[in-house]
């Protein structure tokens, strides 16, 4: 059992610690790391930390692009941590990403995400293919984050369409144009968070959930960052507030978040949505307890768990 995971904008992600951002001024790093990175990354790190951790939990197995030097050393850093992918070799670089955190304020950090790089018609196509193979032996497909140069905003509708065709669970975690346009071809579960909400379109984001349940999405997700989750699901509409931790970086705990909730929702069908929420809201805590972006060690996932406060606030109709 796998779960695809579109990652087309994958990055070299540099995480830069500083005691206090100054700007104009000369920073000496507290400490740094490189590592893969991306939304669908992050998403296929935390399935991989939890494989051990949760029984019959789905493997992730990446798709998307790399090029360049920089894709090089991308594809040595998913190897290290024995992240699976299908990559479509590309002309050009493979982004690079900044994180700068601050020792003093490590809920606020400063994301600098590079545009990334530009897809050609035939490396495109060859994409295409590639993903006509694995899909179709996916159990999900989890379409997260932006899209490089020269790809449609509604790029991640047709990998939905393409699940539906084959039953295949699909959830959709992006923003702007490519939420809206993606959202039309009816995901099984759309994760948002309150911010992109608003910015996806600010008359109507109050109504936008409700919209996309008439018109047959299973279940929309708001996060809001230390606020109480909202979710609107099959079993009926819930709050789930996530459990305090230590903040360390909240940079990728909506990724950790979607992990845990596709994780759950494969591993344990039989068990109802707030089971599937809680676990879903501990990753996205024990992400936030970790300087980079994936579930910190020293946490325990089985206490945030019994932590989490899920609470009904309608039933289904």
């Amino acid at each position: 059992m796998n779960v695809l995971i579109a990652s087309l904008n994958t990055a070299i992600e540099r995480l830069l610690l500083v005691d206090q951002q100054r700007p104009g001024t000369v920073h000496r790093l507290l400490n740094d790391k490189t590592l893969a990175g991306g939304k669908g990354v992050n998403v296929a790190r935390v399935l991989r930390q939890l494989q051990p951790q949760l029984e019959n939990a789905p493997a992730p197995l990446l798709l998307g692009f790399l090029g360049g030097a920089t894709g090089r050393l991308c594809r040595e850093l998913l190897d290290e941590e024995e992240l699976e992918g299908r990559w479509c070799e590309i002309a050009a670089n493979t982004r690079i990403c900044e994180v700068v955190t601050e020792q003093k304020a490590p809920d606020k950090a400063s994301v600098y995400n590079a545009i990334g790089p530009a897809i050609q018609p035939e490396e495109y196509r060859r994409l295409w293919s590639m993903l006509a193979t694995e899909l179709p032996r996916a159990s999900a497909v989890v379409c997260t984050g932006s899209l490089a140069q020269n790809l449609t905003p509604d790029e991640y509708g047709r990998w939905i369409s393409l699940a539906r065709e084959h039953g295949v669970l699909s959830l959709l975690d992006t923003h702007g144009a490519a939420l809206l346009q993606s959202a039309a071809a009816l995901p099984d579960i759309i994760k948002i968070n309150r911010d992109e909400l608003r910015q996806a379109n600010a008359e109507t984001a109050d109504d936008l959930p409700d919209h996309w349940l008439a018109q047959g999405v299973r279940c929309v997700i708001i996060t809001d960052g230390q606020q109480p989750t909202q979710a609107l699901t099959p079993d009926g509409n819930f709050t789930v507030a996530a459990p305090a931790v230590p903040t360390l970086s909240a940079v990728g705990s909506g990724d950790a978040y979607c992990a845990g909730l596709i994780a759950s929702l494969l591993a344990r069908p039989q068990s109802g949505w707030a089971a599937h929420l809680t676990l879903a809201a501990a990753c996205g805590a024990a992400n936030a307890a970790s300087s980079t972006a994936g579930l910190a060690a020293d946490v325990s996932l089985h206490v945030l768990q019994q932590r989490c406060a899920v609470r009904a606030v309608r039933s289904p109709a």
